[in-house]
Formats: C-alpha cells, sequence, structure tokens
C-alpha cells in the first residue's frame, strides 16, 4: 500500500496549538473553580454557612467570575503584545517594499483583526515583484534588440574604411547598414506605439473592413507577387466603429506575417466576414507553422518563435497587433502547428493552411 501523504507542518502546528490552547483552558477553567470554592469558604466562615445548595452554587459563580476575569486579562495582554509584533511586522515590510525588496512576506496570525491587511501586503509584494520581473526582462529585452543593430552598423562602418574594398562589396555593406538602421528605427516605432496606445489615442470613425483589407493587398502585392503567392481575398462588405489608421496596422503585420512565412509558390487566404455582432477576420497561410509550445506565447513582447519564424523583426509586431485588438474590445487568436505535421495528418493536401489567425472586433464600439 503506498505510503499516506504526510501532513504539512503548519497543519500539525496549527492542530498542536489548538489542543494546548484547549488543555490550557480546562486547567485554567479548574483552578479557578477552586479558587471560587476557597474564596466562598472564607466568607462563609465570616458571615456564616448557608444551605448546602447554595455553598455550591456561590463557589461555582465565584470559580465562573475568576475564570472571566483571568482570561480577559491573559487575552487582553496577549493580544496587545501580537498586535504590536505584527504592527512592526508590518511597518518593516512596508519598509522594505519601499526600499525595492518585493520577496518580504508576513507570517499571518490566523484570525487577527489585522490579518486583512497582512494578506494585502502580502498581495501587493507578490504583484510589485512580478512587475519589477516584467520590467527588468522588458529592459533586458529592449538592450539587447538594441545592441544588435547598433553593433552591426559599426562594425561594417569600420569595414568601409578599408580603401583596397571593391565597389561591389561596399554596396553590400552600405546595404547592411541601411536594413540595419531602417529595423533600428522599426524598433523605436513600434515602441513608441506600444508605450502609448491607449483608449484614450483612438480616434473612432466608421471603418469598411473589407475596402481596408483590399487596399493592404495591393500595398504588399510587389512582396507576396515576389515570392509569387497565390493570395485569394473573400471579403464581404463589414463596417466597424474603430481607429482606421491602427486597424490598417493590425492587417499589415498579420499579411506580412503570412508573406515572410510562407515559402515561394505557396497560398495565402484572407477572409472577412459579418459573425454575429463581431466582424471576423481570418489570414490563413500555408507557412512553415509555428511549435505548439510557442503559440501561448506568441504576443509576448519581443518574443520570436523558433528560428524559421525569426529571421528579421523585432518580436513587437504582433504584441502591437494584439495591444490594438484589445483596444478595440476584440479578441486574436492563432490556430498553427509546424507545416511537417500538418503534412503528416493531412498528406497529399500542401495547399491546406498551416496557420490561421483569427481576428473578431465589435461591429459597434464601447
Amino acid at each position: 500500500m503506498p505510503a499516506a501523504p504526510a501532513e504539512p507542518p503548519g497543519r500539525i502546528r496549527r492542530v498542536l496549538i489548538g489542543v494546548a490552547k484547549l488543555l490550557m483552558g480546562l486547567v485554567m477553567f479548574s483552578l479557578a473553580l477552586l479558587a471560587g470554592w476557597v474564596i466562598s469558604q472564607g466568607l462563609f466562615s465570616l458571615t456564616g454557612r448557608p444551605a448546602e445548595p447554595f455553598v455550591y452554587l456561590i463557589a461555582a459563580i465565584l470559580g465562573l467570575a475568576l475564570f472571566a476575569c483571568t482570561s480577559a486579562l491573559l487575552a487582553h495582554f496577549v493580544f496587545d503584545e501580537t498586535r504590536r509584533d505584527l504592527g512592526i511586522n508590518i511597518r518593516e515590510a512596508l519598509e522594505r517594499i519601499a526600499q525595492g525588496d518585493f520577496s518580504v512576506r508576513i507570517e499571518p496570525h490566523g484570525r487577527h483583526p489585522l490579518g486583512e491587511v497582512v494578506a494585502s501586503v502580502n498581495q501587493m509584494a507578490a504583484e510589485l515583484g512580478t512587475v519589477e520581473q516584467q520590467r527588468q526582462d522588458f529592459i533586458e529585452a529592449v538592450s539587447h534588440e538594441i545592441q544588435s543593430p547598433v553593433t552591426s552598423i559599426g562594425g561594417f562602418a569600420a569595414l568601409l574604411r578599408d580603401p583596397d574594398l571593391d565597389e561591389a562589396t561596399r554596396r553590400h555593406y552600405l546595404d547592411v547598414i541601411q536594413a540595419e538602421s531602417t529595423r533600428l528605427s522599426k524598433l523605436g516605432d513600434n515602441l513608441l506605439r506600444l508605450t502609448t496606445l491607449d483608449d484614450t489615442s483612438l480616434d473612432v470613425s466608421s471603418v469598411r473592413v473589407d475596402q481596408q483589407w483590399r487596399s493592404v493587398l495591393l500595398f504588399l502585392e510587389p512582396q507576396w507577387a515576389a515570392k509569387t503567392l497565390d493570395v485569394v481575398l473573400e471579403a464581404a462588405p463589414v463596417t466597424v466603429q474603430a481607429d482606421a489608421e491602427l486597424l490598417r496596422q493590425v492587417w499589415l503585420n498579420l499579411l506580412q506575417n503570412a508573406i515572410k512565412f510562407t515559402p515561394v509558390g505557396g497560398h495565402i487566404w484572407v477572409r472577412v466576414a459579418r459573425e454575429g455582432d463581431m466582424c471576423r477576420c481570418q489570414v490563413a497561410d500555408t507557412g512553415v507553422g509555428i511549435q505548439p509550445a510557442d503559440v501561448p506565447r506568441l504576443f509576448e513582447r519581443f518574443f520570436r518563435a523558433d528560428k524559421a519564424r525569426s529571421t528579421g523583426g523585432n518580436g513587437l509586431g504582433l504584441a502591437l497587433a494584439k495591444r490594438i485588438v484589445d483596444l478595440h474590445h476584440g479578441t486574436i487568436q492563432v490556430d498553427s502547428q509546424p507545416a511537417e505535421i500538418r503534412a503528416e495528418a493531412q498528406p497529399g493536401a500542401p495547399d491546406k493552411p498551416v496557420t490561421i489567425f483569427t481576428v473578431d472586433i465589435p461591429l459597434t464600439s464601447d
């Protein structure tokens, strides 16, 4: 038979403390009754002994009164001491939090009146610790993303000093510097957008989503035509109340991703339709797909999936798209798996979607 799970130390401690309190209460009650009997006998020696039933009744009343007074005094002193200690703990914890130490936690004291304060302080410390960790991760990611293009620009600029460089190599170095400068500029622009977007920044108007998609497809035609991609648009007339420029940014990002990760001669489908009180836009492609472990983190800032999908970019496009969709009270989801897995599940169907992004936007703004 499997061994019974060990009781948590905290639970055992609470049980032992409860038993000890019960035994102490019984001892105090017995001593109080005994003291009441002694006192009553002393009083009877002075006033005369009453009838036998009253002897026991008076002794019991005196004992109960002594027990109540003793318990009240003991509870008062113990409570004051506990409250004083807990107050010191709370004050020390708040001072440590103010100094940036978010690992501090206060030990709860059962059903103490300050228990809610203790729980709130512990919760505040935990949430501030999470925010601080996210801030550190964000700073590290930004530093890394900035350092990479700056290093490339500096390195290739130094190579250009070589007077023996041929013209073709010089142009190649200049192209790299220009590309890295563009990448750095796009990083700054996306960071600015992410940090400044809020509900008050929306310029809401009536937007024909189907017309937006036609415009986006024409705008990116040089990119998908260069890879001879088969792009199909199925768009019903749908009007939403949204920020036209921000919504266009979402469509551009999704289509650029589909173009980037779909091999030459692949397929891309765009569907725009009305689903109840939502406008649903879907972008599907026959690209390389996404690993299942990467899907939940796909919309995180600076997150880039496996190497097949991490060429170029800075990991902010989808985070920005999600932020814009969230501001419009919509949802964005992705259904994807690596192309080789989809091929095994659907052999002989190379034109079936591997990745599908679905965006739902309310038809009317809140």
